[in-house]
């Protein structure tokens, strides 16, 4: 083989492994890059997340999100999503009852509790404001409105992007505040989510991303957000992996979790060995598939 051919050869792998990702295809579970879809483009994505295993016995539940997204702009995308999901659980609190996580409060907790079930429609907005390639660093700001036949959410998001070796890896990291309003069984519940977290990916061969993901998951009673209203805070973490051709892609991630700390009593009796379970999270919390198809 020639020198010209050869240097051809490596210009070609070159190319390929610096070619910024499919616009819109997330390289992470859980982390929003600030991609969004281009002007005209219509994407199909389907979510399916595990959160697996609480205290005691079994908890198994699984979230299914269909999401639909288009750009309206090169910089502005929307998308509306259909949340469902199924859980099966049997002794899995910390006091060995049936009762907890996504579980409705009038369930018997000395028996199983099995169902299928509609959760919420959703929609999502997101502006990208600065491009990571075209600009020093990305950023994008998102809003998703949520409602269901038992609760009601908005959630609001600063999302920043950094890409570094020729867009091979890219550095992510967002901020998110949640207002949520929940009604069952004859209770009301009203609380905010505050959480951080934050990403790696790195293009380690054509149309392959592998990376670590972060978060740190903080929850306050009502609407205010201090020490005194603050019920517990859970750091996870763990791996992903990314396959992104031109029409369609999959990312699988898992999450551990890892540590929390309980701000009251009621909170500190549901901590084990240093995880907080009870109607807050599981130890696999969780692992996420998404797949995905542009249109």
């Amino acid at each position: 083989m020639s020198g010209k051919r050869i240097a051809i050869g490596l210009a070609a792998v070159a190319t390929a492994l610096s070619t910024p990702a499919m616009a819109g295809e997330p390289l992470f579970g859980y982390v929003y890059t600030t991609d969004v879809m281009p002007k005209g483009k219509t994407e199909i994505e389907q979510w399916v997340t595990l959160r697996e295993d609480q205290a005691n016995g079994h908890f198994h539940d699984v979230k299914l999100r269909t999401e639909v997204e288009h750009g309206i702009t090169d910089n502005f995308q929307i998308a509306g999503y259909l949340n469902t999901s199924y859980i099966s659980a049997n002794r899995n609190s910390v006091a060995g009852t049936t009762e907890g996580l996504d579980i409705p409060p009038a369930h018997d907790p000395a028996r199983p509790y099995n169902k299928f079930r509609f959760d919420t429609v959703s929609a999502e907005m997101i502006w990208r404001v600065m491009s990571p390639y075209k600009k020093p660093f990305g950023l994008a700001f998102y809003v998703e409105p949520e409602i269901g036949p038992h609760e009601r959410a908005i959630e609001l998001k600063v999302i920043a992007q950094k890409n570094f070796l020729d867009d091979r890896l890219v550095l992510a990291a967002n901020a998110f505040v949640e207002f949520e309003h929940e009604e069952q069984d004859g209770e009301v519940e009203k609380a905010t989510q505050l959480e951080f977290d934050a990403g790696a990916s790195y293009r380690f061969r054509p149309n392959w991303s592998f990376g670590l993901e972060y978060r740190n998951h903080n929850e306050f009673v009502g609407y205010t957000l201090g020490h005194g209203s603050q019920e517990h805070t859970a750091h996870f973490v763990g791996p992903n992996i990314h396959y992104g051709s031109q029409k369609w892609f999959f990312t699988l991630s898992v999450l551990y979790q890892i540590h929390a700390k309980g701000y009251n009593d009621e909170q500190r009796d549901n901590i084990v060995n240093g995880r907080i379970y009870g109607d807050e999270h599981t130890r696999w919390d969780g692992i996420r598939l998404k797949i995905g198809r542009v249109f």
